[in-house]
């Protein structure tokens, strides 16, 4: 018996998609690629980001970190 399945994730399991401009603070704990984007989590919830900003934020996990979109993605340290 074969059961179709949706390609689509329901949107509690989605990393959230910035907005401009709107930004993203906290601690960071984690980086991974996933869907052909990078995904950045926080203790509340994670968001999607361009996959070449993985590289960027790899070495600010476990730090304080603030990302910006406007006009672009704008990645800071808060510590």
């Amino acid at each position: 018996m074969n059961y179709a399945v949706s390609e689509f994730k329901p949107i509690l399991e989605s990393p959230h998609r910035l907005a401009e401009p709107e930004e993203a603070s906290g601690k960071l704990l984690s980086v991974s690629c996933r869907d052909g984007f990078a995904v950045a989590s926080f203790s509340w919830g994670a968001i999607s980001l361009p996959e070449e900003m993985r590289e960027q934020l790899e070495p600010l996990v476990g730090k304080t970190v603030c990302i910006l979109r406007l006009d672009g993605y704008h990645v800071r340290a808060v510590d």
